[in-house]
């Protein structure tokens, strides 16, 4: 009898254990989700941007640049509404941004591993976004997306999984369809120039082209760039003791002097040379912004929040920028060189197919380097672009000095006045300040 007792409590014992396991694991089941997000690392975002690259360099013909950097703004923002939803207390950038329609919505009541709708929505995106992608990039991004899924296999379950794949596929989707209403034309049919004076920019050899005279048209991201234009460059004059003629007096010495180092500086932002040979944009800013985010040790959301910030420059930045060139149409330095000082000047790059003022390239550059700075602080910098070249990076001391040098670049090339260069860095920070005003996360999901 009391074996029988003992053995009768041992077994609702045991019940008694497997019933309160059930009830914890049902329990825990049920918990609002997401997990914590500071769980997740950027790891899968970072491989995606670099893998990405990868691909690209050897694209023949090369990626429209202007398009490019179009498209990288979309998929920033779409990379942040497909992990958004795993930080509480996030905000949307359709609550933001210039009329963004609302995206797809989680269901917070069950789990999601965020990292996978980051795997999803980059994949898609890529394929929907960049249209020169040849059928075997195409097979290489779904082997790539295939594997991250694989990887995550192992640690969350199918339901979880699937789960997050096709939210973050949903994002993508949405944010395709959103782009698809942007006005986005590059095209030059229609434009009438106008009257030709002095100061008149023509279009220069080689194509003597016109591009993007409509491009300020395009919807922006905020409503702050559907009116934000340069202020006026310095006046025109022909008169050797004015400011404009020493501007291009300046070109004119620095491009007849060019040294080894200044020719090299040149090049490395130019990202000349074509396919497997230069960097097509936007790749060489975004090498330089996953470069800060992996060396802050930025974890995913902040990692996509910053995607998106930049990518916000990326975009709005080109329409400031070709407002302003239609605007002023300013005389480039190859035409006023030749036609005042030395008509057999040439500049050492070739004078891309739009007006001067302001600077294409530190339009860019200028709000994508002061959101990293708003963001991380003015920290040093590693340029490591051109190492799948053997080329040794370059190293700056504070991002400041990067874009500094970025900017001079194109003054060293012959193709844009210093004062342009100067203005388009005070412009570009403008910018990156409106979207520092943007509010998505927490502090708690910050770099400290």
């Amino acid at each position: 009898m009391p074996l029988f007792l003992t053995t009768n409590r041992s077994v609702k014992l045991l019940s008694t254990v497997i019933l309160i396991g059930i009830l914890c694991s049902c329990h825990k089941r049920d918990l609002p989700f997401p997990r914590p997000q500071e769980e997740e690392n950027a790891d899968v975002v970072y491989a995606w941007y670099k893998f990405i690259a990868q691909t690209q360099r050897p694209a023949n013909p090369q990626p429209v640049v202007i398009l490019a950097n179009r498209n990288f703004g979309f998929i920033g923002v779409g990379l942040y509404e497909a992990v958004r939803p795993g930080a509480k207390g996030s905000a949307s950038l359709s609550s933001w941004l210039y009329q963004m329609p609302a995206m797809p919505e989680a269901d917070l009541s069950k789990e999601y591993l965020w990292s996978e709708s980051a795997n999803a929505a980059l994949a898609s995106m890529f394929k929907l976004f960049l249209v020169n992608l040849t059928d075997a990039n195409k097979v290489s991004i779904d082997s790539m997306e295939n594997a991250n899924y694989n990887r995550f296999s192992t640690d969350n379950s199918d339901a979880v999984l699937m789960r997050s794949q096709a939210f973050g596929r949903a994002i993508a989707e949405a944010i395709y369809n959103w782009s698809t209403t942007d006005n986005f034309n590059l095209s030059n049919v229609g434009y009438v120039p106008p009257p030709v004076t002095p100061s008149s920019w023509i279009p220069t050899p080689p194509a003597f082209a016109t591009v993007g005279p409509f491009l300020q048209n395009s919807r922006p991201f905020l409503a702050y760039s559907l009116t934000a234009i340069a202020p006026p460059p310095i006046p025109f004059s022909e008169d050797k003791s004015s400011s404009f003629y020493k501007a291009n007096n300046e070109v004119y010495e620095i491009g007849k002097n060019l040294t080894d180092e200044r020719k090299a500086i040149a090049n490395w932002w130019a990202d000349a040379g074509g396919a497997a040979v230069g960097v097509p944009a936007p790749y060489h800013l975004l090498s330089i912004i996953t470069w800060v985010q992996e060396d802050r040790k930025a974890k995913l959301l902040q990692a996509a929040e910053v995607y998106a910030k930049t990518g916000i420059g990326l975009k709005d930045g080109a329409i400031i920028t070709f407002r302003s060139k239609y605007h002023y149409n300013l005389i480039r330095p190859i035409t006023y060189i030749q036609r005042n000082i030395d008509t057999a000047w040439q500049s050492y790059l070739v004078t891309p197919p739009y007006p001067d003022y302001t600077s294409g390239l530190v339009g860019l550059y200028s709000p994508v380097i002061n959101v990293l700075k708003n963001e991380y602080g003015d920290i040093d910098v590693t340029d490591n672009t051109y190492d799948w070249r053997g080329l040794p990076a370059r190293h700056f001391t504070s991002l400041s000095n990067l874009l500094d040098e970025a900017a001079v670049s194109r003054v060293y090339a012959g193709i844009h006045y210093r004062f342009t260069q100067e203005i388009s860095i005070k412009l570009g920070k403008q910018l990156a300040d409106e979207i520092d005003d943007i509010k998505l996360l927490p502090n708690k999901y910050k770099h400290p």
